[in-house]
């Protein structure tokens, strides 16, 4: 019950600094549907007759990339505490065990991803025509996604000793996540060794399983590794930000 209430202040700090800055939703949002209708538009009038809409094929891509983004901004957070502020030191002496601080860190900045893309999953859902079972299915994939972004984000953020360095494997990071997954082309026309490596991105399995709901499916078999992927992120952030606090 006490690392219930503890958890529940970290989270709740957290969010009163996602919030200070009250025109970061607003510009995310912007962000996420400049991409839909530039990129999902101008591809899906490139690329016709292949007897199925382009344009809502990678449309759940688009949220996901804003997901990543607004991880990235969590992991951002915990990396200028520990750099720049020098203030987690601090935090660490707060009547909370370092091991409940660490997964209420990793789990608030799952509930800020998920705030940022409420909007766009909104409208992924009026485009797919989704029920409001499915959409509830919609959101637990982008709640899974959410996991395995933070968790990299937070090893990013344990890592890194320089904002160059940060800056450098963020964006090393969505690049990984947006061209070496099946976000704009099919598993079938990828080649050997890049189809091995998109099995081991999470985008790849999140952005499948989104799809498989506009056909009115839920694919378990695209799921497990999507949770599977999350999990090991979300482990490997846990412990390389753990180790940042042996003082």
């Amino acid at each position: 019950m006490v690392s219930s209430s503890r958890t529940a202040e970290v989270i709740e700090r957290d969010f009163r600094i996602f919030f200070a800055d009250r025109y970061m939703l607003v510009i995310m949002f912007v962000n996420f549907m400049i991409d839909l209708g530039v990129s999902g538009l101008s591809l899906g009038a490139m690329i016709r007759n292949l007897g199925f809409s382009y344009f809502l094929y990678i449309a759940p891509g688009a949220n996901l990339i804003t997901a990543t983004v607004a991880a990235f901004q969590s992991g951002r957070d915990v990396w200028r505490e520990r750099v720049i502020q020098d203030t987690q030191q601090y935090l660490l002496t707060l009547p909370i065990r370092k091991n409940v601080f660490a997964v209420s860190r990793l789990f608030s900045g799952m509930l800020r991803t998920m705030v940022t893309v409420l909007p766009g999953t909104i409208v992924i859902g009026f485009l797919y025509g989704l029920n409001f079972q499915f959409f509830l299915v919609g959101l637990m994939i982008m709640f899974v996604y959410s996991g395995a972004v933070a968790g990299l984000s937070v090893a990013a953020a344990s890592l890194a000793n320089s904002l160059e360095l940060f800056a450098t494997v963020r964006s090393t990071a969505q690049v990984y996540l947006s061209f070496f997954s099946t976000q704009f082309y099919p598993s079938s026309i990828l080649p050997p060794a890049v189809a091995a490596v998109s099995a081991f991105n999470p985008m790849t399995w999140a952005v499948q399983s989104f799809r498989a709901l506009q056909a009115g499916s839920v694919d378990l078999a695209l799921f497990v590794p999507l949770t599977a992927l999350s999990a090991a992120l979300m482990a490997a952030g846990f412990l390389l930000y753990r180790r940042t606090m042996n003082y």
